[in-house]
């Protein structure tokens, strides 16, 4: 038993060496992974868009659009916004290979993806960006997995259809502590329970970052970040949340604020992915009372709202670049779960061929969701529509499918833990 322990210990050991914790280094500037991941490089092309037509591909970082100079999503967005009215075509210039590239391109949306579209998760962005301060680094997919959100999907019936996180994202906050190594202390008045922005003043007066759920301006108003600073001269509280290279104020409500202190790591493989299956199978079979539906249950919600139009309530008119998001946000935690559980593979070996078959359900939803990407279809028509209420239909069978692989690896790793 001790012998087993031993192995599995180390052998996670060398998954975190090379992809979640490693050697405390120098405390990087505030805000490096947000403004890594708000940099304007492009992660998907859409079909039929300005950025497919153009010759654009993945991995293009933008430099210039209409002659002025771009460093972040934000940039990118204003500019276009500058040059909305113009009847021709406006250059642009991307950095591929490390040559720069000149196309030109008409004035609006381009239909492309940034990369900040692939860390859909901005709780665990925001713990990432807090444990670098701490001296660790913990991988996003690692940080994804153990809150649930890479294994599950999530909806509401009164809010944007592309809202991510779900009502779900903080639920397994206190497991996910304990198995990264951190421990979040709830930021609150005194004597209630209310989140007030005083209350997090009065956390940053200790000089510790303090993570945040809501209050943020703008599409993030829901989204996790870090509160990081006040300002003297009015007592603002500024932060970053995803999708910003810039700090931002703090407005409020809050949700939730939490501060995080580095804890004991339990490097146990075993236990790692029992948690993270466990709450996958929670999460797929079953929604909260909050009005947030998880899995099985915001599946059939999405494919009922594709029998209306418009497809979103919030968006109305706008509801297909809610939709993109929706199915973008999917695909990358699809995607950012197959890596997670590859990373799982080299630690139990001897779960491979339940770990293997994970990966291959995880990657049948993410192709059929880049299908649904690359497909064409728009919303607009009720036909139209039914074809991607179909084809979602088929992604929540293959859903189903994975909630029984779930359940064997969940009983194989159970069995496992009793043998030893």
């Amino acid at each position: 038993m001790r012998g087993t322990r031993c192995v599995l210990a180390a052998a996670v050991a060398l998954a975190l060496v090379s992809g979640g914790c490693t050697r405390r280094k120098a405390r990087p500037e505030t805000g490096d992974i947000y403004r890594r991941i708000a940099r304007p490089e492009i992660w998907q092309v859409l079909p039929g868009s300005q950025a497919a037509r153009a010759g654009l591909v993945p991995g293009d970082l933008i430099l210039v659009y209409d002659s002025v100079p771009v460093r972040t999503n934000d940039d990118v967005r204003t500019a276009q916004a500058l040059s909305a009215d113009k009847a021709d075509s406006v250059p642009l210039v991307v950095l591929r290979d490390g040559k720069e590239v000149q196309v030109r391109v008409a004035p609006g949306p381009l239909g492309c993806v940034p990369v900040s579209g692939k860390y859909p998760s901005s709780l665990a962005v925001a713990i990432e960006e807090i444990t670098r301060g701490l001296g660790r680094t913990i991988d996003y997919d690692w940080l994804a997995a153990l809150s649930g959100e890479s294994f599950t999907f999530t909806a509401r019936e009164d809010l944007c259809r592309s809202l991510w996180p779900g009502g779900k994202a903080g639920v397994y906050l206190d497991e996910l502590g304990r198995l990264a190594g951190l421990s979040f202390r709830s930021v609150h008045d005194a004597g209630g329970n209310q989140v007030s922005l005083e209350a997090i003043r009065a956390a940053l007066a200790q000089d510790r970052p303090v993570l945040v759920h809501g209050g943020w301006p703008e599409h993030r108003w829901n989204f996790w970040g870090v509160a990081y600073r006040v300002d003297p001269a009015d007592s603002v509280v500024y932060g970053y949340s995803l999708d910003s290279a810039a700090e931002m104020p703090l407005y409020g409500p809050v949700a939730e604020a939490y501060t995080v202190r580095p804890d004991g790591l339990e490097a146990d493989p075993a236990n790692i992915t029992r948690a993270v299956v466990r709450q996958a199978l929670e999460l797929n079979q079953v929604y909260s009372d909050t009005g947030w539906k998880s899995g099985i249950a915001a599946y059939d919600l999405v494919i009922m709202s594709l029998d209306r139009v418009p497809f979103c309530p919030v968006c109305g008119d706008e509801s297909q670049g809610c939709f993109d998001r929706l199915v973008w946000s999917t695909l990358a935690h699809r995607e950012s779960a197959c890596r997670f559980l590859e990373w799982m593979k080299l630690a139990l070996s001897d779960q491979a061929d339940i770990l293997d078959a994970a990966i291959a359900g995880n990657t049948t939803v993410a192709g059929m969701l880049n299908g649904i990407l690359h497909s064409g279809i728009h919303l607009g028509s009720i036909e139209d529509q039914h074809k991607l209420g179909i084809a979602f239909g088929r992604i929540q069978l293959a859903e189903v499918d994975l909630i029984s692989i779930y359940d064997e690896l969940l009983g194989s790793l159970g069995q496992q833990f009793s043998d030893q």
